[in-house]
């Protein structure tokens, strides 16, 4: 076991990130598409809404190499699923989110982070949940970079989708209300927001895997239809973000990211 000290002073050791969004990404993104729509059809299953026309963010608002700290991204994380909680238990759950990997990532100033041996081993039956949760993690702390890059003095809050959804729509068997009939949903979005001014609602979906590029491909064009369930205002002007990220059990991570962009005024 390391000692308590050491795992602190790692945890604010900061190392790259490695941030994919391409016109090359766009096209992967598109055949894992259609690949998923012919089989879906093949076995009689929903055909899927999917946002239309998704690009790449901007190098001026997503640099293509990020540094970040492990603390960011737990921290990030701990807030995240914490929020989706109720009770007095709130601040303990936040903590907890942001422990439980403590010793998942390594990295160091000249290197770019990767799973350390701890984060290697987890036992197969937690891979997919810890996959998903620092998937979260990364998606995160990039979307509030981007954002604050693409709107300066603003504030920028993350909301669970589903606290935000159940306002209206009744989302589990255990919710009263009318039903959406559409499983699809994000799983966050960021409120954008200024004094005196409306706020912006942008729909989030998050995903990550221990695999390959591939798996980050077939993840984004499934999270194309997560965002794709919530349109705010008219059709089809609503901004999004989706987000894969890749944490192969060899080498370092990357994030896959790609967005729909707000319409521009006028």
């Amino acid at each position: 076991m390391k000692p308590a000290a050491d795992v602190l002073k790692e945890l604010v050791q900061p190392s790259d990130i490695s941030a994919h969004s391409s016109t090359g990404l766009v096209g992967k993104v598109d055949e894992a598409a259609a690949e998923d729509d012919k089989a879906r059809e093949e076995k009689e299953l929903e055909e899927l809404r999917r946002k239309p026309a998704l690009r790449p963010i901007p190098t001026k608002e997503l640099d293509r190499t990020v540094q970040l700290t492990p603390w960011d991204v737990l921290h990030t994380l701990g807030q995240a699923i914490a929020l989706s909680r109720r009770g007095a238990g709130r601040g303990l759950a936040e903590h907890w989110g942001c422990l439980k990997y403590s010793q998942a990532l390594t990295g160091g100033t000249e290197s770019f982070m990767t799973l350390s041996a701890e984060g290697r081993e987890t036992a197969d039956y937690y891979k997919a949940i810890q996959s998903g949760e620092l998937g979260t993690g990364f998606a995160l702390t990039l979307a509030r970079q981007l954002l604050g890059r693409r709107y300066p003095d603003h504030s920028i809050s993350i909301v669970p989708a589903d606290t935000a959804l159940r306002a209206g729509w009744a989302l589990t068997s255990r919710d009263s209300g009318p039903r959406s009939g559409y499983r699809y949903r994000p799983q966050f979005f960021a409120e954008v927001w200024k004094p005196g001014e409306p706020s912006l609602a942008i729909p989030i979906a998050c995903k990550g895997n221990h695999s390959n590029a591939a798996t980050s491909h077939t993840q984004l064009a499934s999270a194309s239809a997560h965002v794709e369930a919530v349109h705010i205002g008219a059709w089809n002007q609503t901004p999004v973000l989706v987000f894969s990220t890749e944490l192969p059990t060899e080498g370092p991570l990357t994030v896959h990211a790609l967005q729909a962009p707000e319409p521009a005024a006028g």
